[in-house]
């Protein structure tokens, strides 16, 4: 017979967080360290299911379990009114495979593999090509409108996002999920920061040591998931494992997401993997006033980006994550992207529509020497740029442009002119973190895994590898939140 969670916790069972190893590029710099043990809580609540973070990927394993009659806590450190994680400040946006079979989902993972060069999750592409309409239309039967899909090429994908638009409908989706929830019974408790985690003396993680209002409170459970997100907002990370210089990078995301999860998961024995470089971050060029909304991803393959001096440097049909890494190489971290009417009507109305609503530039001008004098770019060289790279415009692509142009090259000659300017480097989310199955559940370094300890999104898997398809993420939290949650029903069950 097993014996009950409360006879097999111990204060030897309570691990504290250790610090993070050094990074590559700061061996010797970061040095791992225990720390001080949290005092034992005279306060503590039992659940089936303890989830913390009330992003995208803990609502989803919270509902998956809630619904299967788990009893389920939801620890979120922010506020209420904070509730949503990263995920709260997304467009919204699911990328799913052209159509349901076999061969649409073989091209789905095929184009997450090289956007990733070969060193992403597979296993997890899988997972999310198999399991994303499903989990669509689960959205649906919960409550949370979703548009049509769209497809986004020169990508084998299409993109589903939450009603009413892109960026106004992450708020309400947590809105609906935050009801279902409550409707199954499942509770929140916010300002409650989770420190660590509650193990038994057969190694499994039984629970999560949190600090909140109440002072220090032991959730207690048959399951533990960790969805806290990446570590963006930790700037001793990023300059350990990114760069030395990348704590100066703008953070689109939420301050908060400071690697809790990560410190705490690998406090009870967890890999970690994928944080080495600027390889395991997500970059993006975007406004630098609404760095978060502010995002012209939909228009970036098929303009042209123009630095300072009136050259472009990027082929922009690698995407905005390839765009975004590239604008830190240029003068002053920043770049003009420049189209035409054209170009308008083919990928810009959405994002030129989400800038006017939150009150950004969208500058237009009727010739090219107006648009640049706008931007403060120099005319001469603007124009030069424009025309040599028109020129080289053939049947879709540009080879012989400097830099060439793959594909979705266009003329950028019809007036008005349009740019968005300027548009700096800010950090989106962070790709490495806490390694898992494809169970979602919490693996070791040598891969032993750890009893019920799951994890899922941001900060779980690794996944993702120098860049990915957009809306990929959103995918990745909700599939690997419903299997996490499932798995976690599945622990309780058999506890």
């Amino acid at each position: 017979m097993t014996p009950s969670i409360d006879s097999r916790i111990t204060r030897r069972g309570l691990l504290g967080g250790i610090g993070l190893g050094a990074g590559a590029l700061s061996l010797g710099s970061f040095h791992p360290v225990q720390a001080a043990l949290l005092p034992e809580p005279e306060q503590s609540e039992t659940f089936d299911v303890v989830v913390i973070g009330s992003g995208l990927a803990g609502c989803s394993a919270a509902l998956e379990a809630a619904s299967s009659g788990a009893r389920v806590v939801v620890l979120e450190k922010a506020s209420q009114s904070r509730m949503g994680g990263n995920s709260f400040l997304a467009g919204g946006s699911f990328s799913l495979p052209l159509a349901e079979t076999d061969a649409a989902r073989a091209d789905y993972v095929a184009d997450y593999e090289a956007y990733t060069l070969g060193r992403g999750n597979a296993a997890i592409f899988a997972l999310m090509a198999q399991h994303i309409h499903a989990d669509v239309a689960w959205l649906k039967d919960n409550g949370i409108e979703v548009l049509p899909a769209v497809e986004r090429p020169p990508n084998r994908v299409a993109t589903a996002t939450v009603a009413p638009a892109s960026f106004a409908g992450m708020p309400v989706l947590f809105r609906r999920m935050k009801a279902r929830l409550e409707e199954l019974g499942a509770r929140f408790v916010f300002d409650a920061k989770a420190r660590q985690l509650i193990m038994s003396e057969d190694g499994a993680v039984v629970g999560v040591r949190a600090i909140g209002r109440r002072g220090m409170v032991d959730y207690r459970g048959t399951s533990v998931v960790i969805a806290t997100g990446g570590y963006a907002g930790n700037s001793q990370f990023l300059e350990s494992y990114s760069d030395p210089n990348a704590g100066a990078l703008m953070v689109r995301g939420i301050p908060h997401a400071t690697g809790d999860g990560l410190l705490m998961a690998q406090g009870a024995g967890a890999g970690l993997k994928g944080m080495g470089g600027l390889m395991a971050l997500h970059i993006a060029a975007v406004d630098g006033v609404e760095t978060a909304a502010g995002q012209p991803a939909a228009v970036v393959p098929y303009a042209v980006s123009i630095n300072r001096n009136g050259r472009r440097f990027v082929d922009e049909s690698l995407g905005y994550v390839t765009h975004g890494k590239a604008v830190l190489e240029q003068p002053g971290q920043s770049t003009t992207l420049v189209f035409d009417q054209p170009i308008r009507e083919k990928a810009a109305e959405g994002v030129i529509s989400t800038f006017t609503r939150l009150g950004l530039t969208v500058h237009q001008a009727d010739t090219l020497e107006e648009l640049a004098e706008k931007v403060g770019l120099p005319t001469a060289a603007l124009q030069e740029t424009i025309e040599s790279f028109n020129q080289s415009v053939e049947n879709g692509a540009a080879p012989a442009a400097n830099p060439p142009k793959r594909t979705l090259a266009t003329r950028i000659e019809t007036a008005p002119f349009y740019a968005f300017s300027p548009l700096v480097p800010g950090i989106t989310l962070t790709f490495g973190g806490i390694m898992i199955d494809e169970r979602a559940r919490v693996l070791e370094a040598d891969g032993r895994v750890i009893p019920g300890l799951l994890a899922a999104g941001e900060g779980a898997g690794p996944v993702f590898f120098q860049d990915y398809i957009g809306g990929g993420s959103m995918t990745n939290c909700l599939v690997m939140g419903r299997i996490a949650g499932r798995e976690a029903v599945s622990v309780t069950r058999t506890a």
